[in-house]
């Protein structure tokens, strides 16, 4: 309860016994009546506050000052725990005995007129630190490492390819890929998924990758199939990373879907017509906030990035309107409101968030194990989840690192340069280009080469005019797939080959639709008329016997130009 004044909240909270204890730490010598302890109270407190803040233990100081410096007066358990690491009451739990501080924080919340004066008294509170995870501490693990940025982005033009092609299948209700689609997705991925050959985990990034591409509006489903948008086009053609962009900053406010629905564990997320849960444009954010703030480069567990989640109200927010409609096993019995859902709402939100979604855009590098057992301690004890192997298939989640690309999605650097692979992937002979090593071709570039060649043996495509006309009538552009080719290549185009795109570039070239034209039937003897006259003949041109055409863009000055020589055009 909100308390404007100090004597309004001690009266309203404490029993007479308690206020004899409080009196007691401020005189010695304390009066028998409530109100007369009241008022001595209350005088001892605001004659001297400093004094009295100063009387308080280093624990107790810094819990008035988070609160003092706070928007509303609250004090936080939670955030104080997660920062100090302890309770600022010393016997925290059996509070039978009552402290100084309990004068300041009444009901876990300051009184208005204390709050105010406290302000000029009380220092801010020192920033929290993040403590980041060296490389020798990473190394000691045995976990899997890796590195995500340029697999994304090879995944983003696999996927933005098909998505071109009309090859990615999607449900027409909830805009997921079908269990088919994901399948073959699966396939394509640069690196296998982070759980291949499990079949207890489901597809991560193949199941993200359609979700992704809607909300991050490069693609969008008509009728079952995913469509490209002009942004989607322009990232396949020009500019991958500032697509990846794109997509998380157009994710954080799409309701595409709820990351959360794949704890699966936990049940009830769809009760009460949908609004047991918060909305993830609200949560989004707060984590993006927390990224945001990682030095680009450096590892945090997820355990630290958790504390600090909790310790800051930057990064705080809520994952259910409802926690007791939310349960496991039987809805009877199961229910996870009882104690401290952070580690079962929160967190797991937060690992699947970072794991399926970020890792899968490239933006963050991960270090993770197993999630068999990796967390059994969050939720070993609740009522219908002693014998899950894991809460969320994305528990083994340990380590994360803010990546160059995500050093670029995230504004601490203008632009992204891509790391190229190392070593040349082909070379040219006359006009077929040999994959130097096939296994390392990208799957996103090998879709690319099935556009613009044919391919003629395992490790040979060839380029004729036919596949190169095919390719820019089917919306590539020339000049770049000559860029493109070149990037990967050793040593320069043979001599056959540049003559073809020359000679295709001509070919492109050589008739060009000028727009859309207006042609007029007429009597042999009106066209005539029309020819020989100097103003009708410079805004028409014949067009066989019996039509004329009218000049593009002078249509409807031909028109008043006809009516000025005494005629109409008719239909």
């Amino acid at each position: 309860m909100f308390y404007q004044t100090l004597r309004e909240a001690l009266d309203g909270t404490y029993r007479t016994a308690d206020l004899q204890k409080l009196a007691a730490l401020l005189s010695p010598k304390v009066p028998s009546r409530k109100n007369e302890r009241l008022e001595l109270i209350v005088i001892a407190m605001f004659s001297d506050l400093h004094g009295v803040y100063m009387k308080l233990p280093k624990l107790a100081q810094r819990a008035v000052s988070e609160t003092v410096h706070s928007w509303d007066g609250k004090f936080q358990g939670r955030m104080f725990a997660n920062k100090y690491k302890s309770s600022p009451w010393p016997q925290a739990g059996t509070r039978y005995q009552r402290e100084l501080l309990d004068i300041f924080l009444i009901g876990n919340s300051m009184p208005h007129d204390l709050f105010v004066k406290l302000k000029s008294i009380v220092p801010h509170p020192p920033e929290d630190m993040i403590r980041y995870t060296t490389k020798e501490e990473l190394s000691a693990t045995e976990l899997s490492v890796k590195n995500t940025s340029r697999p994304a982005l090879v995944n983003l033009a696999t996927f933005l390819n098909l998505s071109a092609d009309s090859k990615i299948r999607v449900s027409a209700k909830t805009g997921k890929g079908t269990a088919a689609t994901i399948r073959k997705m699966n396939e394509l991925l640069y690196e296998p998924d982070w759980y291949e050959g499990d079949s207890d985990i489901n597809y991560m990034q193949a199941y993200a990758w359609p979700l992704l591409l809607q909300g991050g509006r490069l693609a969008k489903a008509d009728g079952s199939f995913l469509k490209l948008t002009p942004a989607g086009r322009k990232a396949v053609q020009k500019d991958l990373a500032g697509g990846i962009k794109t997509i998380w900053e157009k994710w954080e406010k799409s309701k595409i879907t709820d990351e959360f629905a794949r704890v699966t564990a936990i049940k009830g997320q769809r009760s009460n017509r949908g609004r047991t849960m918060t909305t993830p444009t609200k949560r989004r954010p707060m984590i993006n906030n927390m990224l945001r703030d990682i030095q680009p480069g450096e590892w945090i567990s997820i355990d630290e990035f958790a504390r600090i989640m909790q310790s800051n109200a930057v990064y705080s927010f809520e994952l259910a309107n409802y926690d007791w409609r939310l349960y496991f096993s039987d809805p009877n019995y199961g229910c996870i409101d009882g104690g401290d859902t952070w580690p079962l709402l929160q967190l797991r939100y937060i690992l699947v968030y970072l794991f399926e979604y970020c890792a899968t855009l490239g933006i963050i590098d991960i270090a993770y194990g197993e999630p068999y057992e990796a967390r059994t301690e969050d939720y070993s004890s609740c009522w219908g989840a002693w014998d899950l192997p894991y809460l969320s298939h994305c528990d083994g989640l340990q380590y994360i690192r803010v990546n160059d690309l995500g050093a670029f999605v995230m504004g601490h650097s203008d632009e992204y340069t891509e790391q190229e692979p190392d070593g040349d992937l082909f070379s040219f002979d006359a006009t077929e280009m040999i994959l130097l090593n096939p296994g390392s071709l990208p799957p996103g570039l090998e879709l690319y080469l099935d556009k613009i060649a044919k391919r003629s043996e395992v490790d040979r495509y060839r380029f004729s005019q036919a596949s190169l006309l095919n390719a820019i009538n089917g919306g590539e552009n020339l000049s770049v797939i000559k860029k493109t080719l070149q990037a990967s290549a050793s040593g320069e185009f043979s001599e056959e080959l540049s003559q073809l795109f020359t000679d295709v570039a001509y070919r492109s070239t050589a008739f060009m639709s000028a727009g859309q034209t207006t042609l007029i039937k007429c009597s042999q003897e009106a066209r005539k008329m029309a020819l020989a006259n100097k103003k009708l003949s410079s805004l028409c041109m014949p067009a066989g016997d019996k039509y004329l055409v009218a000049v593009p863009g002078k249509e409807l000055q031909l028109i008043k130009a006809l009516e000025a020589a005494g005629y109409i055009l008719g239909f």
